[in-house]
C-alpha cells in the first residue's frame, strides 16, 4: 500500500490555518474592528520570538502524555509560551501541530536508527546490533519523564486514527517505513552472511516491530527500563542466537 508523504498530510491540515488564525483574534483585539492582516502581520524581515524546533518538541511532551483529543490549546500554549496566534501563524491548527510535531519526533528516532542498523558482515553480529536498536527505543519510552510515557505514537495516534484520517495515514507511513527499514537490513544481513537464507526479511522486520510496539504498551504501563531490557535481551537471543 502506498500512503500519502508526513508533507502531504500537513498541508491538508493547514489548509484551515488562515481562518484558524482569524478566529484566534478576538482573543488578542477584543472587539476592535481590525483585519487580520492588520492584526497579526509581523514586520518584514522581524525574526520569530520562539525556536521552532523547541515549540515541536514541547508540543509533542503535552501531546505524549495527555493525549491528542485531552490537549487544549490552552495547554500548548502554556507548554510553549508561544500564544495562540502564534502558533496557528507558525504550525497551523491542533492537528497541524500535533503531525509536524510527530513528524520531528520520528526524524529524530530515524536519525538514531541510522547510526545502528548497518550490517556489512564485518562488524558486530546481528543479534548485538538489534539489541543496541532496543536499548534506543527503550530509552525513549523511559526517559522522558518521572512517568514513563511509552511510545509517543502507540500512545497517541491509535485513538486518534480512525477519526482523523490524516492521523491514520500518518501511523500507516510510519509502520511502512519501519518496516521496510528493518526488510532492508535483514535483507543486507543475508547478503553478508549474517542471517541464514531461510529466514524472510520481510516476516521479521514485523516481528522487530511487533516487539518494539509491546515494549512501548509495557513501558506506559510502568515497566522498568530493566524489565524492558530483559525482554529485547530475551528476544533477540531466541530469534538471532
Amino acid at each position: 500500500m502506498v500512503h500519502q508523504p508526513y508533507e502531504t498530510l500537513i498541508h491538508k491540515s493547514e489548509a484551515l490555518e488562515a481562518d484558524a488564525v482569524a478566529l484566534a483574534l478576538p482573543e488578542v483585539c477584543g472587539d476592535q474592528a481590525l483585519e487580520a492582516s492588520a492584526c497579526c502581520k509581523r514586520p518584514r524581515g522581524r525574526p520569530r520570538a520562539y525556536d521552532p524546533d523547541l515549540v515541536l518538541k514541547k508540543a509533542l511532551h503535552v501531546f505524549w502524555q495527555k493525549g491528542f483529543a485531552a490537549t487544549s490549546l490552552d495547554d500548548l500554549v502554556e507548554a510553549t509560551g508561544v500564544n495562540r496566534p502564534s502558533l496557528y501563524a507558525g504550525f497551523g491548527d491542533k492537528e497541524a501541530l500535533y503531525l509536524k510535531s510527530m513528524q520531528s519526533y520520528r526524524q529524530r528516532i530515524s536519525e538514531q536508527l541510522d547510526t545502528v542498523l548497518s550490517c556489512n558482515g564485518q562488524g558486530d553480529s546481528l543479534s548485538t546490533i538489534v539489541g543496541r536498536y532496543f536499548d534506543i527505543m527503550i530509552g525513549t519510552y523511559t526517559g522522558q519523564s518521572e512517568h514513563p510515557l511509552g511510545c509517543a505514537f502507540m500512545c497517541t495516534a491509535l485513538n486518534e486514527a480512525p477519526q482523523h484520517e490524516s492521523i491514520l495515514e500518518m501511523l500507516q507511513n510510519t509502520i511502512e517505513e519501519f518496516d521496510v527499514r528493518f526488510e532492508r537490513f535483514f535483507t543486507d544481513a543475508q547478503t553478508y552472511g549474517c542471517l541464514d537464507a531461510h529466514h524472510d526479511p520481510k516476516v521479521l522486520a514485523q516481528m522487530i516491530g511487533g516487539i518494539t510496539a509491546n515494549l512501548g504498551v509495557r513501558a506506559r504501563a510502568g515497566a522498568s527500563a530493566d524489565e524492558l531490557r530483559l525482554i529485547a535481551k530475551n528476544t533477540t537471543r531466541m530469534l538471532f542466537g
